[in-house]
């Protein structure tokens, strides 16, 4: 049996997001034309979290996240991720299909439209499409190299590989080898697909990775439920970062509403926003007539909040004609 610290023992750097994705994520949350102007903030968020998880190798491929997942990421409760999604599918920017299992479990998958995909640069053409496929026709009747991750005298199964191990096939890993280790795992209680998503770092930095997974294999963890610590610093820096996206989008939205002092409103007309020192204040408007010192400003903590309510169109410059 393995020695189970020693699978700390590679620490991986934090892996940027694919090119393509940034593009695409950078695309959306600065409303860069095709119609990503008239979404709303909560909306983008949550075309950009799904934008994380598309397929590069088929983007029209379904995307799986569950919603308690998207409601953590997004700080929400699942009613209004579930009304996002209702949103994004009747402007078109989504395809939706629930299913029920056996269980009574409700799975949905999501699917980009083929406007979405091309307005976010993810679209694939037909051309690269059959390049790839000859590619790959023509690696799989090469003669096996002494450095390949082939299995020596064992015969590419020609069964489509599952969707969570295509990281091992990116790799240079054969199908066949892919399938020797699925067989190992289950041998051992263990999903090869669990152990990739646990390890994706640590797999990345292998130099060797049929040989790093085999060790991962005979380790004994509860993989279902294990993920390294390399992947947590991936996954927290990227949650830095959308939360840093949000935030420098939030500012430009209200930036852009209050241009030189101006002051927000709402329908009620009871209460204005403005800047002062840098932040965001609201105060009544019976205290505009006050001096700075008898005013009762109180600071706007949830930017986010506030510039959905702008694209909104719930706040509007005080003293327009739509008080």
């Amino acid at each position: 049996m393995a020695d189970t610290a020693s699978i700390e023992l590679v620490h991986a750097p934090v892996v940027d997001l694919p090119a393509r994705i940034q593009t695409a994520l950078a695309r959306i949350m600065g409303c860069d034309g095709g119609g990503l102007d008239t979404l709303t903030y909560r909306e983008r968020s949550l075309l950009a979290r799904l934008t994380r998880n598309i397929s590069l190798q088929d983007p029209y491929r379904s995307i799986r996240v569950s919603v308690d997942t998207l409601a953590g990421a997004l700080q929400t409760c699942h009613k209004t991720i579930q009304r996002t999604f209702n949103t994004l599918k009747g402007k078109g920017w989504i395809t939706r299909d629930q299913v029920k299992k056996r269980s009574g479990m409700q799975i949905a998958d999501t699917w980009f439209t083929a406007r979405a995909l091309e307005v976010l640069g993810l679209t694939v053409r037909p051309s690269s499409r059959a390049a790839s496929d000859n590619m790959s026709g023509a690696s799989s009747l090469s003669t096996m190299s002494e450095d390949s991750q082939q299995i020596p005298g064992h015969v590419e199964q020609k069964k489509r590989i599952p969707e969570d191990l295509t990281l091992l096939e990116q790799m240079g890993l054969k199908p066949g080898a892919i399938f020797k280790l699925m067989g190992e795992a289950t041998k051992m209680g263990h999903r090869l697909g669990q152990i990739v998503r646990a390890a994706t770092p640590l797999i990345r930095a292998a130099e060797f990775p049929f040989g790093y997974l085999r060790k991962l294999i005979e380790t004994d963890r509860d993989w279902a439920n294990y993920t390294c610590a390399a992947t947590l610093r991936e996954k927290e820096a990227t949650q830095v970062v959308e939360v840093k996206v949000q935030k420098e989008t939030a500012q430009a939205v209200i930036d852009a509403a209050m241009p030189a002092g101006a002051l927000l409103t709402n329908a009620a007309g009871k209460q204005v926003w403005m800047m002062r020192y840098g932040a965001v204040y609201s105060c009544p408007v019976g205290d505009l007539d006050k001096s700075e010192s008898l005013r009762g400003y109180a600071r706007v903590a949830d930017l986010a909040k506030m510039a959905e309510a702008i694209q909104a169109g719930k706040l509007f410059v005080y003293g327009s004609k739509r008080e």
